[in-house]
């Protein structure tokens, strides 16, 4: 997950990573991306192959921005903007920097 993370701040994507570092689960990830639409980006990486979510993970029915983004604080103008990325212990480094590069192209177009 550190990989997609570096890959973004290189290429100057605009986005916060939700949660404390510390407390996080290990291999999920909570990106909100300034000006997005996370269900734009999930189906965009669906047309690729890529299986992402959106929202909370405790909140996955919920449309629009769910309560517990809401309660995380995150801005208004990130906020309908996220994602969330789990990875497995089958998932391997190649395929981080796939997702990364991958989303990289969408926010920049």
């Amino acid at each position: 997950s550190n990989t997609i993370l570096c890959e973004l701040k290189q290429n100057h994507v605009d986005f916060i990573l939700n949660g404390d570092a510390e407390k996080r689960l290990p291999g999920h990830l909570s990106l909100s991306f300034r000006g997005q639409d996370g269900e734009a980006i999930m189906h965009r990486l669906d047309l690729k192959g890529i299986l992402i979510s959106t929202g909370a993970a405790c909140n996955s029915k919920e449309i629009g921005v769910s309560h517990v983004i809401k309660a995380i604080s995150v801005p208004k103008e990130y906020a309908k903007g996220t994602i969330r990325i789990t990875f497995g212990k089958n998932n391997t480094q190649n395929e981080a920097l796939q997702i990364a590069h991958t989303l990289i192209k969408i926010l920049k177009t």
